[in-house]
């Protein structure tokens, strides 16, 4: 037991603590609230993108959805926007290449000041007149950016999932 002369005295230390610890400002490093209108943003550039630009082999579409300085770290290996537009190049030479639909499962997302991160699983499945041919998952993040033209993705990164 403490003495009756020590109990006072901490616990105006422990008042004094919370009342100076409830005075200080916000981290501005720490996560802000996101508006439903930022999160269908963030979800829309990621689920476009896929459809657009990787599903819709449209390299036409990156300014739409990523900055000038866009990179995503692929399974190993580091793509940018240029890198991105020799595959989608490569995908349109392929004879029989079948469609791809995208599905996102969201498991976090979080704004700090400017930008947005979130992390998903993305599922692809891959159709060849109307027949299932492959089906494909990712582990995936991203971090969207707020720039003059609008909310732009500035990276991801992408580990494959082994399909059951």
């Amino acid at each position: 037991m403490l003495n009756s002369y020590l109990q006072p005295t901490i616990m105006r230390v422990i008042i004094l603590l919370l009342l100076l610890s409830s005075c200080q400002s916000p981290n501005p490093e720490s996560a802000q609230e996101l508006s439903r209108e930022e999160e269908e943003i963030a979800k829309g550039l990621i689920q476009g993108s896929f459809d657009e630009i990787w599903g819709g082999v449209d390299s036409s579409a990156i300014p739409r959805y990523h900055t000038d300085d866009f990179i995503i770290l692929e399974h190993g290996e580091v793509w940018d926007n240029d890198t991105i537009r020799a595959y989608i190049r490569s995908q349109l030479q392929r004879e029989g290449r079948p469609e791809r639909k995208n599905r996102m499962e969201y498991i976090a997302m979080e704004k700090y000041g400017n930008s947005i991160q979130m992390a998903y699983h993305n599922y692809a499945e891959f159709v060849r007149a109307d027949t299932l041919v492959a089906r494909r998952q990712w582990l995936e993040s991203a971090v969207a950016v707020k720039t003059e033209e609008g909310w732009r993705l500035k990276m991801m990164h992408s580990t494959r999932v082994p399909v059951e």
